[in-house]
């Protein structure tokens, strides 16, 4: 049978097509070997309990030093062991929303923690944790390290402050600079690669370490990016550049000082129609050779990730209680050989891997959506569908022995669905199983959709369609 475009990322489609591509929970891998299909699908890792602080609380931001993970859990700040287990480190004033961790290797080591309006300092040594008492403090909107300095943006102002070297309780009164460029706020300061990105609402400007004034940063090229950001916690590393989302909801990454956009217009479309974009919360991690961006929208409910290798974006959500959310992952590090993510709402951090096909025992549920099948308005008559899988998946016992693809279809745009048609992934050694259907009906404009929630491997190698094109 002939090949169709069933194979590829989210919303590949323009602003205005409804019946744009969806990829959830899968994402796209790109054969390099010469194997039997250029582009496959494959499941996303699932995860298990590492740490379980609970209380409901949310898990707003991670960082590991030394032989220690450490995170902040609602309003605690826990040190965190190599087997799970968590010390209570001390209290913030508030409970909620996302917080930045950055770390100096000054004598004793120092912790700086930011909410949002205040800062903190632990001190690795003694174990000391308290909110930083030094009068010149000017709050904090966001937070970054550079050079031996903690880097903050003063809330609600177009200015960021510099904390005395390799000391972030002592910020003197004259250690801060405006970008000045354009008067507008200066929303998040973000360091990579030793420069110093100042993201403001309609603009940016990259500055360094020049090693003389106070503080020792200056401007490091003429040029104002006429690019701003439109959430503070967006900004992450991957692909050895800096991603964010822009002040147009953009997704961009910066190809030396030029943000370049990578978002497609359905995407923007989808964002466009977000009530909140400003609470969004960018990470990066890399797993088995993809380097991820991932950009969570919490109040929207939506988590969208763009794949470095593929240059292609998938989505990832989370059930539980038979109910469809963003990903439960709200923040991200790599500790003792495990990739860690902190839950948004229950106190927990789990170790996602690609041998786990469920959430923490709720079910994890991948879908792809086609790229519409149409030839001119006319007619089509299908006469027979195959998805092509890795087969023989199947569990030896329970919930998955004889895993089940579900696949309909839509003729009005994904308006209305089809009734639910259930194909066998292949039982244990059914490594010849096919997912075949036939007698499918006429359509104009069609596009078909499968979802797996069996906690099995999923590997979609392809999709096959039979069918002719009538006169009219």
């Amino acid at each position: 049978m002939p090949s169709f475009n069933f194979i590829g990322g989210s919303y590949a489609g323009r602003s205005s097509d409804v019946n744009a591509q969806r990829t959830i929970n899968l994402y796209p891998v790109i054969d390099q070997e010469g194997g039997k299909v250029p582009l496959a699908l494959y499941g996303t890792p699932g995860f298990t309990t590492f740490c379980n602080i609970g209380g409901g609380a949310e898990v707003r931001g991670m960082i590991v030093v030394g032989s220690y993970l450490y995170a902040v859990v609602g309003s605690n700040f826990y040190q965190i062991d190599s087997s799970g287990v968590a010390t209570d480190k001390g209290d913030l004033n508030s409970s909620t929303g996302h917080c930045w961790l950055e770390y100096n290797s000054s004598t004793g080591g120092q912790i700086c923690v930011v909410d949002g309006t205040t800062g903190y300092i632990y001190t690795v040594a003694t174990g000391a944790f308290a909110e930083i008492s030094d009068a010149d403090f000017p709050g904090a909107s966001s937070l970054t390290y550079m050079d031996g300095y903690f880097i903050v943006s003063e809330p609600n102002s177009e200015t960021f402050w510099v904390s005395d070297s390799y000391d972030g309780t002592a910020w003197d009164g004259t250690y801060y600079a405006t970008p000045g460029g354009n008067s507008d706020e200066l929303i998040s300061v973000y360091a990579d690669h030793r420069e110093l990105w100042l993201f403001g609402e309609k603009s940016t400007e990259i500055w360094y370490n020049s090693g003389s004034g106070a503080p020792p940063f200056d401007r490091k090229i003429d040029e104002i990016l006429e690019s701003g950001i439109s959430a503070a916690a967006s900004p992450a590393a991957a692909d050895n550049t800096i991603f964010w989302l822009d002040d147009n909801r953009r997704f961009v990454r910066a190809e030396g000082y030029r943000p370049t956009i990578i978002s497609t217009r359905q995407i923007e479309y989808q964002i466009s129609r977000y009530s909140t974009v400003s609470d969004a919360i960018g990470w990066a991690m890399t797993m088995e050779g993809h380097q991820f961006y991932v950009l969570t929208f919490p109040t929207a409910g939506y988590t969208w990730v763009y794949d470095a290798a593929t240059k292609m974006f998938h989505e990832r959500e989370s059930w539980f209680d038979n109910s469809r959310s963003r990903w439960r992952a709200n923040c991200y590090a790599k500790f003792n050989g495990k990739h860690l993510v902190g839950d948004f709402s229950n106190g927990k951090i789990y170790e996602l891997s690609y041998d786990v096909y469920d959430e923490d025992g709720e079910y994890l549920k991948s879908t792809r959506t086609s790229s519409p099948v149409h030839k001119d308005r006319k007619w089509i008559f299908h006469h027979e569908l195959e998805i092509e899988h890795e087969s023989g998946v199947g569990l030896a016992t329970g919930q998955g022995s004889d895993p089940q693809a579900m696949i309909d279809w839509s003729d009005d745009g994904g308006h209305t669905w089809s009734n639910e048609h259930w194909v066998s992934l292949g039982k244990i050694g059914e490594y010849e199983a096919r997912q075949r259907l036939t007698r499918l009906g006429r359509s104009r404009n069609r596009i078909y959709r499968e979802r797996i929630t069996d906690p099995v491997k999923r590997v979609i190698l392809g999709g096959h369609l039979r069918y002719e094109v009538g006169k009219s």
